[in-house]
C-alpha cells in the first residue's frame, strides 16, 4: 500500500512539472519611446553612440586625433516616437544634453548624453620661470609664447588663464596679430608653442600662475610669472589738431604707466604738449595756443624708459 502511494505521488509530480514547461513567460513589451540609434559622422566614418536603456544614457566617446569642438548627431527613434528638442550640435563639454522621446504608444522617455573625449594625459606645460629666475610678461603685451604637449595645431583650442592669489582665471587670448601653435622636436619630445598671446591691459602687475585648459585636460605651473609694466605703446595714428585743442592717443599693447610727457619741436624749441588726463589705455593731449602751425613728429617719455620720438605726424592747424 505504501508502494503505491509514493508511485503515485511521483507520478503526480511528473505531470505537473511537464505541465509547468509547456507554460512560458512573455516578456514585457518595450516601450516605442526610444532612441534606437545616435551616430555622429566623421572625417573617416562614424562615431556611434553607446545607448544604456536601462539608465537612459547615450555615451559618445570621441578620440583625441579628431580635434572636434562640437558633435552634430544623427538621431534614429523607435517607429513613429518623435524627439522633443531640436536636434542641434553639441560642444563637447556639455554636460546637460537631454533627449526627450515620446513614442506611437504614448510613453516617455528621457535620455541623458554623455560625452567622453579620449586625450592623451597628463597635460604638461613647460614652465616659463625657473628656481632663480621668475620670468616678467608686460601688462597688454602682445608677443606671450608658451609651450607644453598641447597635441593639437589649433589655437582655438588652447585656454590660457592668469591665475592670482584669489585664484580667480583671467583669460589670455590671441592677439591682433594671430596666435599659432608650432611642433617641433625639443629635446627629443614633440613640443607645441603657442604664440602671440596677449596679457590683459586691466591686470594689476604682481605674481600669476599660468593655467592652461584643453578639452577636459588642465594643468598649470609649479612656479609663477610677474606681471610688470613694460614700455609702454603709443598706437600709430596721423593726427590733425587745431591750435589750443586737444587729440587723444591710444594704446592696444603695453599700457600707458608713468607718463611724464609728449613734447615736439617747434621753431628750434622743445614744446611741450600737456597730457590733461590718461589711464592705462588712452590719453588726451592738449596743444598750446601758441604752437606755430606745422607738422611735427611728437616725442613720449615715460618713467623708467628712455625717450623715444614717434613714428607718427602731429599736424598743428591754425585756429
Amino acid at each position: 500500500m505504501k508502494s503505491k502511494l509514493i508511485l503515485s505521488v511521483a507520478s503526480l509530480l511528473i505531470t505537473i512539472g511537464f505541465s509547468a514547461c509547456k507554460k512560458t513567460m512573455d516578456l514585457p513589451e518595450l516601450q516605442n519611446s526610444r532612441i534606437t540609434g545616435y551616430k555622429i559622422p566623421v572625417s573617416d566614418g562614424v562615431i556611434t553612440g553607446v545607448i544604456d536603456e536601462a539608465d537612459k544614457t547615450i555615451t559618445v566617446y570621441i578620440p583625441f586625433y579628431y580635434q572636434l569642438d562640437v558633435i552634430d548627431p544623427q538621431i534614429k527613434v523607435s517607429e513613429g516616437a518623435k524627439i522633443s528638442e531640436e536636434i542641434l550640435p553639441v560642444d563637447v563639454m556639455s554636460t546637460n544634453v537631454t533627449y526627450t522621446v515620446t513614442g506611437a504608444d504614448k510613453t516617455v522617455s528621457t535620455y541623458k548624453l554623455n560625452i567622453e573625449v579620449q586625450q592623451l594625459g597628463p597635460l604638461v606645460l613647460i614652465e616659463p620661470s625657473t628656481a632663480t629666475t621668475t620670468a616678467g610678461w608686460a601688462i597688454g603685451s602682445k608677443t606671450i609664447s608658451i609651450q607644453g604637449n598641447f597635441n593639437t595645431t589649433d589655437p582655438n583650442k588652447v585656454k590660457v588663464f592668469l591665475v592670482g592669489t584669489d585664484q580667480v582665471e583671467h583669460p589670455v587670448t590671441g592677439s591682433t596679430q594671430g596666435s599659432t601653435v608650432t611642433p617641433a622636436i625639443i629635446a627629443g619630445l614633440k613640443t607645441y608653442t603657442l604664440t602671440n598671446l596677449q596679457i590683459p591691459q586691466e591686470l594689476k602687475d604682481g605674481d600669476y600662475k599660468v593655467r592652461v585648459k584643453i578639452q577636459h585636460l588642465t594643468t598649470e605651473t609649479t612656479l609663477p610669472i610677474k606681471l610688470i609694466y613694460g614700455r609702454p605703446v603709443i598706437d600709430y595714428k596721423v593726427i590733425t589738431v587745431k591750435q589750443g585743442d586737444t587729440f587723444t592717443i591710444t594704446t592696444s599693447g603695453e599700457v600707458f604707466y608713468d607718463f611724464q610727457e609728449l613734447s615736439i619741436v617747434a621753431g628750434g624749441q622743445k614744446t611741450l604738449l600737456p597730457i590733461e588726463s590718461y589711464t592705462r589705455t588712452q590719453a588726451v593731449i592738449r596743444v598750446p595756443d601758441h604752437t606755430p602751425a606745422g607738422t611735427y613728429a611728437p616725442t613720449a617719455l615715460f618713467g623708467g624708459w628712455a625717450a623715444s620720438t614717434l613714428n607718427w605726424p602731429i599736424n598743428v592747424i591754425a585756429k
